[in-house]
């Protein structure tokens, strides 16, 4: 016998030592005599019937499986337990008390003792249900505890497939040759073709940015705003029209940001829309006020191959879901998008570098 099913049976002698002293006690308080030892086997009977009722219910549960008959089988039983209950404890009398039969076993007496063995059979019979309730009740929040466990498993796995795959394409380029190359490129043309030189610069820029950052899934939002800002440089040198109105506030603490959302977000309207239509001018705000980001953009869309780029590959999905892991409901990201245009907001509480 295990510790737990020892602990279980120390419990119920102890509720029947308890119960039986009360009665008993009861019993004495009312004047009336007892007898310890006939008052000893009466409790016997009436813990068995206590557990009877409920086992009869269980073992015709497993055996017969018609309802209407099993329901039947068990009432016939239960009725002959509570008969042989009652004539045992007419007998008890009978032997310990020497009291004769036609006292011990009156009518009366019997139907007494029967309405008892109900009562403990029917208390017994409430445990037992109870019990299996509850024991089902704890299997089913193990098994809801294990599903949610299964389900943080997977989510971690996808995370860490993702992380892998951006890794696996950072590793396929050679930083040091970019940047050397870059550098060197940007060395033999500043002094006769500066703009030129200030776009291999802002390449470069975007180009350690991508490669160099994001290992823990985080940037500071300063170098996000200097990548999406050397982003524009470069858009706007490639076309002799270029019309964005841009606010791009100013950041005065180490804030972090949850890497590629606003490039993602910034990606999109270039991949979409219209920049070398004065009527058509797009829109793009970044502010911090009160420890939390708000970003909005407005551009009109077309077919303008120009000023199309290819995007991160993430997507708008993978920026819901990376904001709602960090986030939860903290934060409000609205995409309205029409035949003509594509508007975006997004409203998100910032962190310090630190934390």
């Amino acid at each position: 016998m295990n510790n737990k099913k020892l602990k279980t049976t120390g419990q119920h002698l102890l509720f029947w030592a308890v119960y039986m002293f009360y009665e008993n006690f009861a019993i004495y308080i009312g004047g009336s005599d007892i007898s310890l030892l006939n008052s000893f086997f009466a409790f016997i009977v009436n813990a068995a019937d206590f557990y009877g009722f409920w086992a009869c219910y269980r073992f015709f549960g497993r055996k017969i499986k018609n309802k209407p008959l099993r329901i039947a089988v068990t009432v016939i039983v239960i009725a002959v337990f509570i008969v042989i209950s009652a004539y045992l404890k007419v007998i008890l009398v009978m032997l310990i008390l020497h009291q004769p039969f036609s006292v011990a076993g009156n009518n009366e007496r019997v139907v007494a003792l029967s309405t008892r063995a109900i009562y403990f059979g029917t208390m017994g019979a409430a445990y037992g249900f109870f019990k299996q309730l509850l024991q089902k009740e704890r299997e089913a929040a193990q098994h809801q505890l294990e599903k949610i466990e299964l389900l943080q498993q997977q989510e971690k796995l996808e995370k860490q497939a993702l992380q892998a795959e951006l890794n696996v394409i950072k590793s396929q380029i050679n930083p040091h040759f970019v940047f050397n190359t870059l550098g060197f490129l940007y060395s033999e043309t500043y002094k006769k073709l500066p703009d030129v030189g200030d776009s291999i610069i802002a390449l470069s820029n975007i180009m350690r940015h991508a490669l160099t950052k994001n290992q823990d899934g985080f940037s500071t939002l300063e170098s996000e705003l200097g990548y999406i800002k050397d982003f524009i440089k470069i858009h706007a040198s490639r076309s002799p029209s270029f019309f964005m109105k841009v606010d791009i506030g100013t950041v005065t603490r180490p804030y972090k940001i949850v890497s590629l959302v606003l490039i993602t977000l910034i990606e999109n309207m270039f991949k979409h829309g219209i920049f070398n239509q004065s009527s058509k001018e797009a829109t793009l705000s970044i502010n911090v006020e009160d420890e939390k980001l708000y970003f909005y953009s407005l551009n009109y869309k077309g077919n303008n191959s120009l000023n199309k780029v290819e995007s991160n590959g993430i997507g708008l999905n993978y920026i819901r879901e990376r904001l709602t892991d960090e986030y939860g409901q903290n934060f409000e990201l609205l995409i309205n998008e029409t035949h003509n245009s594509y508007e975006c907001k997004l409203t998100m509480p910032l962190k310090y570098e630190s934390n």
